[in-house]
């Protein structure tokens, strides 16, 4: 089976959904699945003709769009590609896209061969306004971009972590109003931002660094993914007040629970019934440091967190993701190469 994964060029660690495309291309060639990442090419709309043509050449038994990258940014070469052949797309997120991202969705509604969404959450929001969907669409968790590091590390219990871009809307307001809290309460805490500033939103980036320039935090940029491993080990305590909470395609929030951080985030209306047994949950950073304290105080708590966390992101682990990918695959190839569909039961689909 030769399969081409689409994103568009994306740096590493400058696009999450770059990142997990590239560990998704990863899983599949270990499973036996040739898998082939596509990061390059003119992904305007009239360079989607030429990508078109280019990747029917390859001869691949499928094309699958992930959407969106910040290969593709605000082009529609994507949408084109999937309006001249019938791809397979996985939307990472839509419903929290502005209204221009969300009318740009519908292209990819029009003949898809098959929908893959990150969470019920997502399909439901999609299939409202786009009902045909339902019928050929799957729900597959992603998983952590950051591997569990491979040794026991001591913890630190003197710092708050924090992990993801430093871009708009991620929630970084926030924790440097908790930063803001510890300095006026005398604490003896500290707050680590680890991250990698987006290059389009440098100005944001330094304008933040700037108000934290007399405050507790430490600055971790431009880290390899070991090195993120190895901090997060290192850590206790995170803190992650997404804007619309806690969800299953927040892969940093992942990364930072397999690696056995007690996390303290929000709730949302994405936020599974599943995962709230893995996090400590405030609402805004006064509350957010009352919890955290408390996990630092108390090692059976984070204990029972962890282990918590342990058995929520076993359905999410790389093998468990290339499964359900081969799974649908193999399903929309069994005419072709006569195989029966195999039948994965956490592949949430409708008949």
């Amino acid at each position: 089976m030769k399969v081409a994964l689409i994103t568009g060029h994306c740096p590493t660690g400058g696009c999450g959904v770059g990142d997990y495309t590239a560990c998704l291309g990863n899983a599949l060639n270990a499973s036996g699945i040739g898998s082939h990442l596509i990061t390059s090419g003119d992904w305007n709309l009239w360079g989607a003709f030429r990508e078109s043509r280019r990747l029917r050449e390859q001869k691949f038994d499928i094309l699958h769009i992930q959407y969106p990258t910040a290969g593709f940014g605000t082009q529609l070469g994507s949408q084109g590609l999937s309006l001249l052949q019938s791809c397979v797309v996985t939307i990472h997120e839509a419903s929290q896209r502005r209204v221009l991202r969300k009318l740009s969705l519908l292209p990819f509604m029009v003949r898809p061969k098959h929908v893959i969404f990150t969470s019920e959450f997502e399909r439901r929001f999609v299939t409202k306004w786009a009902p045909w969907v339902s019928r050929i669409s799957s729900i597959i968790p992603v998983a952590s971009n950051i591997r569990v590091y491979p040794q026991e590390r001591k913890r630190t219990l003197s710092e708050i972590v924090y992990f993801g871009l430093i871009l708009p809307r991620k929630g970084l307001e926030e924790v440097v109003g908790l930063s803001r809290l510890i300095k006026s309460g005398g604490l003896a805490l500290k707050v680590r931002i680890i991250g990698r500033p987006h290059p389009e939103h440098m100005e944001y980036f330094e304008k933040l660094r700037s108000a934290t320039a007399e405050l507790p935090v430490i600055w971790d940029l431009d880290l390899s993914e070991e090195q993120v491993a190895e901090r997060l080990a290192s850590s206790a305590v995170a803190y992650f007040p997404f804007p619309d909470g806690a969800s299953e395609r927040r892969t940093s929030l992942k990364a930072a629970l397999a690696n056995g951080v007690a996390v303290v985030s929000n709730r949302g209306s994405h936020t599974p019934p599943n995962m709230e047994s893995s996090l400590t949950f405030a609402e805004n950073p006064k509350e957010a440091l009352i919890a955290a304290r408390a996990l630092i105080e108390s090692q059976e708590e984070r204990t029972k967190l962890a282990r918590n966390a342990g058995e929520y992101l076993r359905q999410c682990s790389w093998e468990r993701v290339a499964e359900l990918h081969l799974a649908v695959y193999t399903k929309l190839l069994s005419p072709k190469y006569g195989a029966d569909p195999i039948k994965v039961r956490s592949v949430q689909e409708n008949p």
